[in-house]
């Protein structure tokens, strides 16, 4: 791609920036909700899919600690305790300290983590092909969705990598 090329793009989306910052607010401002309204994903367990994310982590690696969930889901020690808290309150997960670090705290699933997981796993193909026959009806090509997940994947990236890069940035400051 020449200079003036990606010029004439790049005009053409800072020029649609404001209608585009828009969607992606609204679109981001959805995905936050879903993923904190609380469902009961098998009989009887209310959960939020931060949560069950949390959840299905620690059942993939059992004795993985708090700073390595903090690290691969992108939250602050903070947060990451008040999830902690709420899932030992639920049953779905426990620890105990480490036989080598008696300060290093493991985090593992009960047999209720274990069962929600199992569950996930059984019914989640069914889950995924409702979201794809939803997006295929309402016209997205396969291209389309293939592309939208390579830009969310880069975009996601890019903002962890050097955050002066979002949206907020385009915003022209007061």
């Amino acid at each position: 791609m020449t200079t003036e090329e990606m010029k004439a793009i790049i005009d053409h989306l800072v020029h649609h920036s404001d209608y585009r910052i828009g969607m992606v607010f609204d679109f981001t401002t959805v995905c936050n909700a879903m993923a904190n309204r609380p469902r009961e994903y098998c009989p009887g367990v209310l959960l939020t899919m931060v949560e069950v994310r949390i959840v299905m982590e620690i059942t993939e690696h059992p004795g993985i600690t708090a700073s390595e969930l903090c690290k691969s889901s992108k939250r602050t020690r903070s947060a990451m305790s008040q999830i902690i808290k709420k899932l030992k309150q639920k049953n779905m997960i426990y620890s105990e300290s480490s036989n080598e670090h008696h300060k290093r705290i493991l985090l593992f699933p009960t047999d209720e983590g274990m069962g929600l997981r199992n569950h996930i796993v059984e019914s989640k193909e069914g889950d995924k092909n409702k979201v794809f026959t939803r997006l295929l009806e309402k016209g997205c090509s396969k291209e389309e969705l293939e592309n939208f997940y390579k830009v969310m994947k880069i975009y996601t990236r890019l903002m962890i990598e050097e955050p002066n890069t979002g949206w907020d940035y385009l915003i022209p400051k007061s």
